[in-house]
């Protein structure tokens, strides 16, 4: 009686990377490693400096706390205090979800109206010849007298948080990204005008990944100030977040706490600044001017 052969499961083919891939990922790599590196770094020699002016300048120790006071709050129990470490740990961490909801909703904002407004000055000159002027006379007013104003048309929500964060990140972008969508070579433009192109055409085939490099520029700008819009807010118009708790904690002689925050949103910064890097890197990689090219490096 003849037996079946035996039936043997199928071999998983060995996945390839393409050495464009593979470049890629070394690239990012060694942008990873140097970041946390000089982030490391930095953050010693901040703390290093931080200590040492708080000597040289015989600070009220009340008042001024040093990096060992913030970290004894956040991570040590004392007898002294009041809260604990964990209970301290959790109250900045809802105020920092709030500050960090505000800022998004700026930050939103702020992007998608510069983005618009930068294609429509592009597409449509006049726009820009009317509008531009105005767009730099109003960014020469102080974002503390302006919020006033704000508050007084929008009132009290998330409006009055969206505008007034917006505008920390609305004329960085505005100005870079027109800027970019004009560096367009000419002889981009006329061979895509042979071909029947329009200006839309030339816009998404040549404009928007030209300005990429101009945009991922202000973004790095744009996600720390947005952290600083909300902030503001809260502090001049509410009673929610990191900026409200700042004076809070003075009217309530906690230095302890406004030593922490500030330590914290400076981390949070650092840390949206280089997920914006990387994500910069990524994209202008993909898709940029000079995608494919600079990663072999």
């Amino acid at each position: 009686m003849a037996t079946a052969a035996p039936t043997h499961a199928p071999t998983l083919s060995r996945a390839v990377i393409s050495p464009q891939t593979a470049s890629t990922l070394r690239y990012v790599g060694r942008r990873l490693g140097t970041t946390v590196l000089t982030i490391v770094i930095s953050a010693v020699i901040l703390g290093l400096l931080w200590n040492l002016a708080i000597v040289l300048l015989h600070a009220n120790p009340f008042i001024a706390k040093t990096p060992a006071d913030v970290f004894n709050y956040l991570f040590v129990d004392s007898a002294k205090s009041k809260t604990t470490a964990a209970e301290n740990r959790d109250v900045l961490a809802g105020l920092l979800g709030v500050t960090l909801g505000h800022a998004a909703i700026g930050f939103v904002f702020g992007v998608g109206a510069s983005v618009v407004i930068s294609v429509l000055f592009t597409l449509i000159r006049p726009i820009e010849f009317m509008f531009m002027p105005l767009a730099m006379l109003l960014r020469t007013v102080p974002l503390l007298a302006m919020a006033p104003v704000i508050f007084l048309v929008f009132g009290n929500g998330l409006v009055t948080a969206a505008f007034i964060g917006g505008v920390v990140v609305f004329f960085p972008l505005l100005v870079n990204l027109t800027l970019g969508f004009r560096s367009v070579s000419s002889q981009s433009v006329d061979l895509i005008k042979v071909y029947g192109g329009s200006r839309w055409t030339i816009m998404r085939k040549v404009a928007i990944p030209t300005a990429l490099p101009y945009f991922f520029a202000s973004m790095r700008i744009a996600v720390p100030g947005a952290i600083t819009g909300a902030m503001l807010y809260e502090w001049l118009f509410t009673y929610e977040g990191l900026g409200a708790a700042i004076t809070t904690a003075k009217s309530q002689s906690q230095y302890g706490q406004i030593w922490a925050i500030v330590v914290l949103i400076t981390l949070v910064s650092i840390l949206l600044y280089t997920v914006a890097t990387f994500v910069e890197t990524a994209v202008l990689a993909k898709w940029g001017p000079n995608a494919g090219k600079s990663t072999g490096k």
